[in-house]
């Protein structure tokens, strides 16, 4: 069980300058985070490709600590060919984990589907990954909708 943010976190829609943050949070994830993340062993996010949100089709959103003021987390969804779909992601730096950064990123994410007209999010995650289960099932109904070399589809009706 996570226990709540004890401090006010800055949670704001992603912007084109947001590319050294995001590096830096990235930077911060430990081995066993960035392999849960990205399902294997790549070096570093896609720092072009993520900052290209439009905030309708790429929505991304950037969780900053209180003071003094540093990026601990990144959610986004990508709407898929299917309107009313998109894939979810979300990193948490280390520090922050089970602290409620990964829940507040995720309902503020939550709310911008759902005004965009996303009903469903899927999103892939190792079958191990007891956090990324329970917070998938804290966002609406969730259901596995597939598995393989140990990676789990995962669909979230919102």
């Amino acid at each position: 069980m996570s226990s709540p943010v004890s401090a006010p976190v800055l949670i704001r829609p992603l912007t084109g300058t947001d590319s050294h943050a995001v590096a830096w949070a990235y930077r911060h994830l430990g081995e066993r985070s960035r392999h849960q993340r990205f399902l294997g062993a790549k070096p570093a996010c896609d720092l072009e490709r993520l900052s290209d949100v439009d905030h309708w089709h790429h929505e991304a959103l950037i969780a900053f600590s209180p003071h003094p003021r540093k990026p601990i987390g990144v959610a986004e969804y990508v709407r898929l060919e299917r309107f009313d779909r998109a894939e979810l992601a979300v990193a948490v730096v280390d520090e922050w984990q089970r602290r409620g950064v990964g829940k507040a990123l995720l309902g503020a994410l939550r709310a911008r589907a759902m005004a965009a007209g996303v009903r469903q999010f899927t999103a892939f995650t190792l079958r191990g990954n007891r956090g990324a289960m329970r917070l998938a099932g804290e966002l609406g109904q969730l259901e596995v909708t597939g598995a393989a070399d140990g990676v789990a589809r995962l669909l979230l009706v919102l």
